[in-house]
């Protein structure tokens, strides 16, 4: 596993920011380790995806979307009812452009020069135009555009808190994004410190999308597939199939026997009313909703066999914390499955409760995390 254990505040320092000459230019290095000159302030922005939009949200609540005059992809893909809301306060978003649809393949790279953005904000490793995108970059700086790279997906742990940082000195947001940082470290710094006072470390299988595609894709290096780690766990799809995702069988997980199973639910609210398989978390889902949704994909017999289904320690959390500047709920609520003894105080609904109450314009709607039925 690779050095996470390092303080995420000693990260922040890749983000560098520095006033140069003119009063008006910030000198950045970016996650991609790129160094650009931004003109400030930036007066048109693009980003791509609308799963950026609550990051913008957190940063500058009183209008998210002022200077936004492009996106790849609408903030309904990931968060419908986070739309609807973001539509009834800011209508204004309702008009955003967008200039692709949901990967980068799609991206019309004449819509976004056509929109003249001062400031493109893209992510290393997602759904839209990444680092290895050369073509794409040059056209784009050669319209004027400056490109900065974000990321909460490829290295979530070591990138959220520079990449909050660095928006946060682009759009004059500077303090709220301190506020924020040290409300995530102060959360993160409990949970390196009170794992680190026990050598137990129970077995893990993280399991991405249960329900929406054939059994079983784990998690290991990439994503949330570290956290397991940090929360005190041995993540057991990590030791056999390095990298981000890969399939494992279903025998594999049967004879591995985790202590504990972690499904990442991208199921909807309307998929789980529609009997659906995929397990649902999220907007318009009650904790008896979550609960029945995971119990009855856990049910079939490649699952119940399982130690971890049996003793009630299987449980969803919400697939969207995988790619957020939210993920320390999914941290908080890892701990607190994998060692319950050293987190009983932890509670990651309250987290997010209050992520919601200081920092965003919106309101909480929803569960975002359960644990299987396991009476008798």
């Amino acid at each position: 596993m690779k050095a996470v254990l390092k303080s995420i505040c000693s990260l922040c320092f890749m983000v560098m920011v520095l006033p140069v000459a003119h009063a008006k230019t910030l000198e950045v290095t970016d996650l991609a380790g790129r160094a650009i000159s931004v003109e400030l302030p930036v007066k048109r922005l693009v980003i791509s995806e609308g799963r950026y939009i609550p990051l913008l949200a957190l940063l500058r609540p009183d209008d998210p979307v002022a200077d936004v005059v492009g996106m790849m992809t609408p903030l309904s893909w990931t968060h419908p009812d986070l739309e609807r809301q973001l539509f009834e306060r800011f209508p204004n978003a309702r008009d955003i452009p967008l200039f692709g649809g949901r990967n980068e393949d799609s991206i019309s790279v004449e819509k976004i020069i056509d929109l003249a953005p001062d400031l493109a904000i893209f992510g290393l490793n997602d759904h839209g135009p990444g680092t290895k995108n050369a073509e794409l970059i040059d056209q784009l700086t050669a319209a004027g555009t400056k490109i900065v790279f974000i990321d909460f997906r490829a290295d979530p742990l070591n990138n959220t808190l520079p990449s909050i940082n660095l928006l946060g000195q682009l759009l004059g947001a500077q303090e709220r994004a301190s506020e924020y940082g040290a409300f995530y470290q102060d959360r993160f710094d409990v949970i390196r410190e009170r794992v680190a006072t026990t050598d137990t470390r129970p077995t893990v299988f993280l399991q991405a999308h249960p329900g929406r595609f054939e059994c079983c894709w784990g998690m290991a290096d990439g994503m949330l597939g570290p956290f397991v780690g940090i929360a005190g766990g041995l993540n057991i799809a990590d030791a056999v199939a390095p990298g981000p995702t890969a399939q494992h069988t279903a025998e594999f997980l049967l004879t591995e026997n985790p202590d504990v199973w972690i499904g990442t639910a991208s199921g909807t609210y309307d998929e789980f009313i529609e009997g659906g398989d995929p397990v649902a978390l999220g907007a318009g889902m009650t904790d008896q909703m979550a609960s029945e949704s995971l119990t009855r994909y856990l049910s079939s017999p490649e699952f119940a066999a399982l130690d971890a289904v049996r003793t009630g320690r299987a449980h969803s959390i919400w697939h969207n914390f995988y790619n957020s500047p939210f993920n320390i709920v999914a941290l908080e609520a890892f701990a607190t499955w994998i060692h319950p003894e050293l987190f009983a105080d932890t509670d990651p609904v309250a987290t997010m409760e209050t992520i919601y109450d200081r920092w965003l314009p919106f309101e909480l709607n929803g569960v975002y995390s359960a644990t299987v039925d396991h009476t008798p």
